[in-house]
């Protein structure tokens, strides 16, 4: 599976903060800070990371997860190109059980 691109994950994560947190931004520019500007909380940001995990199918290691990631929406990009995108052979009915079971 190829990586996703800048643009595309920007447009994947704007589609996320619209429709999961009901947060309308018209443009998502990368010094927007998720906490301050957009007011995203600390259980957002772990919801967060499911759905990237979940709707994005993005492997999201435990030991990576830093929270200077999720200080504005261009280090939150930077952090999602470095992430591998799961494996498509693997059964997509385990993935979300084993994500969420690693996300709590």
């Amino acid at each position: 599976m190829l990586k996703h691109t800048r643009d595309a994950l920007k447009n994947e994560l704007q589609g996320l903060i619209h429709h999961k947190f009901k947060i309308n931004v018209d443009v998502l520019h990368d010094e927007l800070r998720l906490n301050e500007d957009l007011a995203v909380d600390s259980i957002m940001i772990v919801q967060l990371i499911v759905f990237l995990e979940i709707e994005l199918k993005l492997q999201v290691p435990d030991d990576q997860v830093d929270p200077r990631t999720f200080a504005t929406v261009g280090s939150l990009l930077d952090f999602m190109q470095s992430l591998e995108p799961y494996p498509e052979e693997a059964p997509d009915e385990e993935q979300p059980v084993e994500m969420v079971k690693r996300a709590w």
